[in-house]
């Protein structure tokens, strides 16, 4: 299900549980990891209603739901305990392997929301994203925090300089000592907003040492082997395709080699053992040569799809309905992710999802499999 919210800011409807970084409107008009947008979006808009209230029915008939995140108490070293984290309007939240909600790792601050995490390579630390209150000094935006698995050590470490600036999808390199992200800026000329100035960054987190590597990008993953970035590449502040990139930024190009295109993808994620990519897309096109360009196939609702990083084929794997934010396991076969209310776990190898749990926590976020 997506949700659909209204903010005093902007006054637009958006997906609460997508980044503002890609909706059709400026920024301030939501959160979360990426946002559908253009004529995706209105067709989400159009089933809302009939869609949302079978999920919300279905949801409250179960006998045991998790409780409303909101309810989660902060339990001070639960992430230790945790086998996912899960990001989301009511905080990270500690799982067990059932997807039992053990409590908040850490308290945030009032009315704000965390999203796109990733965990340290050392398994004992995450970096997220966190959309705060309107700052007095530096106006609305997001930030980028540090957090230990145990709850100690919140920390800033990239603040919004100025309003209507999003920090977003914060990834570690190997080292975990350098992390990648995304940057968005809005373009304000004559007190009008004119577009978006979007960008990938690296920082090293020893010295602060800020570079810009990649435009027109976001939601960046980088390979096992530190050697490539994969990300999505925005087109007039849109989503349009994935791109890949050296890790110093060059050599910018398309991802696929093939005749597949999709009307909105979003999430990409390297596989912890191989050179695979997961992502969630929508509107699947693919273009055969005999059809003199036609579209050979067109497929509405969300699914996951994988490629190889030399972009060679493009597999699906699994319908999800709606756009999800998949998290590899540890030993990489199997995928997890929340949305309509689900916790899901897919077998990559079958294609066969399995529901773990269903729950007022599961109908957006961001998850890490922790173990």
């Amino acid at each position: 299900m997506t949700r659909v919210a209204l903010t005093p800011r902007s006054g637009f409807a958006t997906t609460r549980h997508r980044n503002p970084l890609f909706a059709r409107n400026p920024v301030p008009s939501g959160r979360g990891p990426l946002a559908r947008g253009g004529p995706r979006w209105r067709v989400s808009v159009g089933r809302l209603m009939v869609v949302g209230l079978a999920c919300l029915l279905f949801v409250a008939c179960q006998p045991n739901p998790n409780p409303p995140s909101s309810s989660a108490p902060v339990a001070p070293g639960v992430g230790t305990q945790a086998s996912f984290i899960l990001a989301n309007p009511g905080g990270l939240l500690a799982l067990d392997n059932t997807a039992r909600t053990l409590g908040r790792i850490v308290d945030l601050p009032p009315q704000s929301a965390p999203s796109t995490p990733s965990l340290h390579p050392s398994g004992r630390s995450i970096v997220f994203a966190l959309t705060p209150q309107s700052d007095p000094k530096r106006g609305f935006g997001s930030d980028l925090y540090l957090v230990n698995v145990d709850g100690t050590g919140l920390r800033a470490v990239v603040q919004h300089e100025s309003d209507n600036v999003f920090y977003a999808s914060p990834r570690f390199d190997a080292s975990g000592n350098i992390i990648y992200f995304h940057r968005r800026a809005a373009i304000i000329q004559s007190g009008s907003f004119t577009g978006n100035d979007d960008a990938i960054e690296r920082m090293d987190l020893r010295t602060g040492e800020r570079k810009r590597l990649v435009k027109d990008g976001a939601d960046p993953t980088i390979s096992p082997d530190g050697k490539t970035i994969i990300y999505v590449h925005l087109k007039d502040g849109q989503v349009d395709a994935l791109w890949r990139a050296d890790i110093d930024g060059a050599n910018t190009r398309p991802l696929l080699q093939t005749k597949d295109a999709f009307w909105y993808l979003q999430a990409p994620r390297f596989s912890p053992n191989d050179c695979v990519v997961v992502f969630s897309a929508a509107g699947h096109t693919v273009v055969r040569a005999n059809l003199s360009g036609e579209l050979a196939h067109l497929s509405i609702p969300s699914d996951l799809f994988l490629v190889p990083c030399d972009g060679s084929s493009v597999k699906a794997v699994g319908q999800t309905g709606d756009d999800v934010v998949p998290a590899w396991s540890p030993d990489g076969p199997k995928i997890a992710y929340v949305g309509q209310g689900g916790f899901f776990v897919l077998d990559v190898k079958s294609g066969v999802a399995r529901t773990v749990a269903q729950g007022q926590d599961f109908f957006f976020g961001d998850l890490l499999w922790l173990k």
